[in-house]
Formats: structure tokens, C-alpha cells, sequence
């Protein structure tokens, strides 16, 4: 992980030299275009000759060639252009070097600053020392936007005493910042907080809810804990789709994979806008003016996008295309810097084109409308194009999608939902995760004088919705509320205790559709075992569940591959003991081939089962047949961690030690509730099947772990956890 802790910069040489200790090296990998690059080298020449080439925006931009005087051991190059600059030294042996070129920021607008930084900005404005700090995945670990907007907030505002933080996780969702906050943010108080996930988040089929609830948590946490204001940055686009009519792969990704995150890019936009702090809307930085087409629009950010993700400052317009397709480079992370200081520093520019959505019932099902206004004192004509987020079913746009608007003209488009034709269709996937929140967002794209603009266009249904919400029942009484007031009662079944009821209502103007999930709370008696994979200390326990067809889910809802749920079926028990907690797994069926993880959230009852922290240990069998148990990357200690498998005539038999401390706690937690989620992954036959205590498809969120309550005395009755989605 880096930290990059100023914004002095140092020294960067790409490329491979000869030279040794003695190679041409640069001062700073940044530069402005109003100032010079410095490069020094031991050279006993006067001057050197050279040949220097830009790469723009737009591509391939000025060169030049020429001598450059020696003075003191130094040669001094102005930029040609912003760009990456790639400077070939005629040295023996030869030397290429490559540094960035900034255009100078405009001047930061203080109002504008004070008004989007409300904690920090008088602060940064009076020259205070200012700590950036930047959350993200891959992209941001891979580039340097921070220390480029370090960089041009120090030019706008004179302040030269900021620092830069980079706590960024490859590979990894959202919530590797929630689970690392303490760490990250906390212990080091920041002024301003940058987030940036949602690449991982979207492939990976993590809940949109879930995601932008985390977004929330992390801007409150940063307020609260920190006095710091935040800034919310969309994730970008992924232009690994083929361009070119004899691309070889055999099953290449389709045209619109480019913006595959443009639904959760939108809806990181509304959820800043909900919350009142600004957001960056670096999708469109990197995606630009766009082409004819999607392949055209690709091929344009070729330019912004590396051969490979570790040489920031090379470009796939070098290679003709080959490189990395989802990390950007240099010049792309400086359009990313470029759009946060537009965000924060400087006035909102006027609307041209006025786009607005709505969805509503008809008789032929779920139709959505996208409305545009002309705001502009010009003509504006194109063609409207729709497309369905990757995980939606297909969309289709009624007419051609052709407009010619005058200023002050609008124009409507109709789009149909094929697969959203009765109420109760909304309760499969996708719909259940695009239509059934009452918000969809539309993905869109303008094509318009060889340009091609792509964004999302919420539209939500005018009618009452279920709220989406969370409570804790101990009766089988459930009272679903709508927005409008209404409310529902619901019985859960008495004898069941995990399940799924579908929530349908008739409303004004159409339907309310959502599902009630319930998973009882699973119950732990105070004491020690054993662990030697004997089951006979268990005897006297209550065991829970996990293996109902209810609960074989993945990202895409009910997903159960078993023949039969002699295949796999679990049960499962704990006990709290003085120093850690004893689990014990009958696992019937052939489940030799089996993983597991299991996860952990020990915060205080009102916040189980909301976004928040977490940590886990996961199962995994061992070349010689054994089973291992390892700590997850959160934790720091898990002193003594055991676990033992036997084989028996049902299947398998685990008896589980895992120490506090691998949550962070000397005790089981003192409300006498612990959140718990059991993963459980089989591989079968017909293939893997994920069975998933209280979860809801992808287990990187606490909101939908279940809780284990200590009981007082053996049957003691539990409550369920109940959740409208």
C-alpha cells in the first residue's frame, strides 16, 4: 500500500537505462505547463541533443527535436502541451524519461469552497496544514490523483502546506475503507476525505443499496469522527470491449461493457446530492467527448489507459490498443484530479441539455419516459440511444430516439421493460435489484456531432413504495410500511426460521413491490469446549440452519445447484467462552471439497445489521485432506485458532475455536448479541452452491448478517431479524 505523505514529488525515470547510478533522473514527475522540467545527468557535453513527444487527450500531440544547453549538470525542458511527455535523450547510451505536464488551475473561488467544504475550507483558504486523504480500490492504489489535486488546490489557493494520504485496496469493494476506518481515517484525522469505489463493487454483483450505504457511512464517519468534509468520486469506465472487426477473442465483452458502472456512478451522484456534499463526476472526465460509437468512444481514451497498470505513464495508443483497459494512467488520474477541483473549487457550470426520468404502470407493464429540455440559446439534434445496466434485462427504446430541439424545446422518449410485465415479476432478478427500490436509472447515451455522451437517467415510479428498512421482531407480526403512510401486516411462520415473503400491494397510479426476509437469531450458551471434532459436548445446544433452499443464494438471488439437500445440508451451534468463541458444523452429505468463512460484527444491537465494520476467519481443506482456519486481513491477533474435521456416517462433524481478539475484543460482547453471517461454498456434482445464514447475495456488507444472542438457559425463545427490500 502507498502512502504518499507531501506533495514534494519525487524523482520518476521510465524505461530502462544503462547509466547506473549515474542515469538522467527528473526533479518532479509533475510539472506544470507554464514551468520547466528538470533533468539532471553527468554529462561532460555542452548540450544534448533530444527528441520530445506529447500525448494528449486527443492523442498523439506536438513533438520537438533539437539540443538542449548543459548548465551545472542540468537541462531545462518546456512542455509542449498538458499531457505525458516523453523526453529520448541522444546520450550514449541513449536515455528516455517521461513526466506530466499540468495546465495551471483557474483561481479556487472561496465562496464556492466554503459552500462545498463547510469543515475545512477556511482552513485550506487562511494556508493552514491541510490532510487529504483518499479511499478507493485499484485505481486509485495503481495512479496518483491525489497528489495532482494537492497540486492544483496548492496553485488555486496559495496554500502550500498539504499533505497527502492514500489508503486505497486493490482488488477490493467499498467496504475495505468501512472495515479499515479506524486505521485509515481516524488515526489520522484528515481535512478532506476523497471515495472512489464501485468497479469491484459492480462486476462483482454487490448490492447497489448496500454500496451507496456504505458511501453514506463513510462521509457521516469522516464528519463525525474526523471534522473532516468529503467528496464523492464515480467509478470509471472499463473500455475492455473489442474495437476492431477481427478482435480474435472468441467471447468478447458487448459495446456498452464500457460503461457498465454508469448506474452506480448516477446514483453515487444523487446520493451526494442527497446528503449535500459535493461529488466529482470523473466517469465523464475519463469518458470525454466520446465518437460515432462506443468502439469509437473507447478507442478515443485509449490515450488514458497504460500498456499495463504498473507504468502510469505510458499509453495504449502506443500499442495499438493492447494494455491495461480498467486502470487509467497518468493522464487519465490527471483528468480525475481535474474533475474533484472543478467539484469543489469552482462554480457549477449551466445546463444545456435537461434530462429527467419517470417510470410508471401501464397495462403493458413497467414504462419509463426520459423527458430533455433545450436550456441552451442554440439547436441541439441528435439520437438518443438506451441501454440496460449489465445486470438489467434488455430495455427497448420506442421510435428511433432521434430529436431537433429549438432552445427552450423539449422532447420525450417511451421505454419499455419486456420482462416487467405483472408486479410479481419484479420480485425475480434483475428486476428485483433495477425496478423493485422504485428508482431506476437508465443508462443513455446522446449521440451528437461525432460526440457520444453516457450518463444515467434516474426514473423513479410516482407511485408509494415499500421502505426499505431493517427491525427486530419477537412475534410473528410484521408491520411493512410504505412511504405514504400505509402500512402492511405480514405473519411470519411460527415454525420457520429463515425465509422470504413477497410483499405486493395495489397503490394509486400502480404496484408496491418488495420481499420481507427473516432469519431468526441463532443462540449461544456460555461455555468452554473441546476441540477434537467429539460432538458429544454439543448435545444440549439449540442448532441453526444452513441449507434451507432459501438460503443456496449468490449475487443473482436464489442459485441452487444441489440435487437434493442430502448433498449438503448444514447445522450449525456456538458456545461463548472465556477467551473465544466454539463453533460446532454438522455438515451432511460429501462435503470434503468445502470452504467457509465466517464473519464477525461485534458493534452494539441498534447497529447490527447496519453498514459498519467487520472481520472474519475463513475454513479451506489443506493439500493433506485436513482442514485450516485463518484469520482475515482486518484483524491483527488470533491467538490460537483450531479447528478439527471428522468423518461420520451423515457427512463430516467441525468443531471450531476462534479467539476474541480476532475481533478486537477480550469478551463476548457485553450487549450479549454478536453479529454472525456463516458462508458456507459447496461443490457439488452440477456445481458450487453458496449457502448463506441471514445473506442476501454478497457477504462484503453487515447489513444482512443475522445476530447470535447468548441465551439464559437452553430453548430459550429468539427474536428474528426482519428486513424489507
Amino acid at each position: 500500500m502507498k502512502n504518499k505523505i507531501t506533495i514534494a514529488l519525487c524523482i520518476a525515470l521510465y524505461g530502462v537505462s544503462l547509466f547506473g547510478a549515474d542515469a538522467p533522473s527528473l526533479a518532479h514527475k509533475y510539472v506544470f505547463t507554464d514551468e520547466s522540467a528538470e533533468i539532471t545527468l553527468v554529462s561532460p557535453a555542452a548540450e544534448i541533443p533530444y527528441e520530445l513527444k506529447t500525448i494528449t487527450r486527443a492523442g498523439w500531440g506536438p513533438s520537438e527535436s533539437g539540443k538542449a544547453a548543459v548548465k551545472d549538470g542540468r537541462i531545462q525542458m518546456k512542455p509542449l502541451a498538458e499531457g505525458i511527455h516523453v523526453l529520448s535523450l541522444k546520450t550514449e547510451p541513449a536515455a528516455e524519461l517521461r513526466f506530466l505536464a499540468i495546465a495551471p488551475p483557474v483561481k479556487a473561488d472561496p465562496d464556492v469552497m466554503r459552500r462545498n467544504l463547510p469543515r475545512s475550507a477556511e482552513k485550506l483558504l487562511k494556508g493552514g496544514p491541510f490532510k487529504i486523504l483518499s479511499m478507493g480500490d485499484s485505481v486509485t492504489n495503481t495512479g496518483d490523483y491525489e497528489n495532482m489535486l494537492a497540486m492544483m488546490i496548492s496553485r488555486g489557493t496559495g496554500n502550500k502546506n498539504i499533505s497527502v494520504f492514500d489508503k486505497s485496496y486493490p482488488g477490493r469493494s467499498i467496504d475495505a475503507s468501512v472495515r479499515n476506518f479506524k486505521e485509515d481515517a481516524v488515526a489520522l484525522k484528515p481535512d478532506f476525505g476523497m471515495i472512489m469505489y464501485g468497479l469491484n463493487d459492480q462486476i462483482c454483483g454487490c448490492s447497489l443499496d448496500g454500496f451507496l450505504e456504505q458511501y453514506e457511512w463513510l462521509a457521516k464517519h469522516l464528519a463525525d469522527e474526523c471534522g473532516a468534509d468529503a467528496i464523492f468520486l464515480q467509478p470509471t469506465p472499463h473500455i475492455d470491449i473489442p474495437v476492431k472487426k477481427d478482435d480474435p477473442r472468441p467471447d468478447p465483452n458487448p459495446p456498452e461493457y464500457a460503461f457498465r458502472t454508469v448506474g452506480f456512478a448516477e446514483s453515487v451522484s444523487l446520493l451526494a446530492d442527497r446528503l449535500k456534499i459535493p461529488y466529482a463526476e470523473t466517469f465523464s472526465a475519463i469518458w470525454g467527448d466520446g465518437g460515432m460509437t462506443i468502439e469509437d468512444a473507447a478507442m478515443k481514451m485509449w490515450p488514458l489507459y497504460p500498456t499495463s497498470y504498473s507504468e502510469q505513464f505510458s499509453s495504449m495508443i502506443e500499442t495499438d490498443g493492447k494494455g491495461d483497459t480498467i486502470h487509467p494512467n497518468a493522464l487519465g488520474h490527471l483528468m480525475i484530479a481535474k474533475a474533484v477541483y472543478n467539484a469543489i473549487a469552482c462554480p457549477v457550470l449551466p445546463v444545456m441539455l435537461e434530462k429527467k426520468g419517470s417510470s410508471a404502470w401501464t397495462d403493458s407493464g413497467v414504462t419509463s419516459v426520459i423527458a430533455m429540455k433545450n436550456c441552451s440559446d442554440k439547436v441541439m439534434s441528435g439520437r438518443l440511444a438506451v441501454y440496460p445496466r449489465l445486470e438489467c434485462e434488455p430495455v427497448i427504446l420506442q421510435g428511433f430516439g432521434e430529436y431537433n430541439l429549438k432552445p427552450g424545446e423539449s422532447a420525450e422518449f417511451r421505454i419499455r421493460w419486456p420482462k416487467a410485465l405483472k408486479p410479481e415479476e419484479l420480485l425475480s432478478y434483475p428486476a428485483i435489484s433495477c425496478l423493485a427500490p422504485g428508482n431506476p436509472i437508465i443508462s443513455t447515451a446522446l449521440f451528437s456531432e461525432g460526440k457520444m455522451n453516457v450518463f444515467g437517467v434516474p426514473a423513479p415510479f410516482g407511485t408509494p413504495t415499500f421502505i426499505r428498512e431493517r427491525m427486530v421482531a419477537d412475534n410473528t407480526k410484521i408491520l411493512a410500511r410504505l412511504d405514504n403512510g400505509e402500512k402492511v401486516e405480514v405473519d411470519i411462520p411460527a415454525d420457520k426460521d429463515n425465509g422470504r415473503i413477497p410483499l405486493i400491494r395495489k397503490v394509486a397510479g400502480g404496484w408496491a413491490v418488495a420481499e420481507l426476509a427473516f432469519c431468526r437469531y441463532s443462540s449461544a450458551l456460555k461455555g468452554e469446549a473441546v476441540v477434537d471434532g467429539e460432538d458429544n459436548e454439543w448435545d444440549g445446544n439449540k442448532w441453526s440452519v444452513d441449507g434451507e433452499p432459501c438460503q443456496a443464494r449468490w449475487v443473482r438471488g436464489p442459485e441452487d445447484k444441489r440435487t437434493s439437500l442430502a448433498e449438503c445440508n448444514l447445522q450449525w451451534s456456538t458456545k461463548a467462552g472465556e477467551k473465544g468463541l466454539f463453533m460446532a458444523i454438522r455438515a451432511n452429505g460429501a462435503v470434503d471439497n468445502d470452504g467457509f468463512i465466517l464473519y464477525f460484527d461485534t458493534r452494539k444491537p441498534e447497529l447490527l445489521g447496519t453498514p459498519g465494520p467487520y472481520y472474519w476467519a475463513s475454513g479451506s481443506k489443506e493439500k493433506d485432506g485436513s482442514f485450516r482456519i485463518s484469520k482475515g486481513e482486518t484483524s491483527r491477533n488470533a491467538t490460537g485458532l483450531d479447528i478439527k474435521k471428522k468423518t461420520t456416517d451423515y457427512g463430516a462433524f467441525f468443531e471450531i475455536f476462534i479467539s476474541y481478539d480476532l475481533m478486537d475484543i477480550s469478551s463476548w460482547p457485553e450487549s450479549g448479541d454478536l453479529g454472525f453471517f456463516l458462508w458456507w461454498t459447496h461443490r457439488g456434482p452440477a456445481g458450487t452452491t453458496n449457502l448463506m445464514w441471514s445473506e442476501d447475495g454478497h457477504p462484503w456488507n453487515t447489513r444482512w448478517y443475522g445476530v447470535i444472542r447468548i441465551a439464559k438457559q437452553p430453548g430459550q425463545p429468539m427474536p428474528w431479524m426482519v428486513r424489507i427490500k
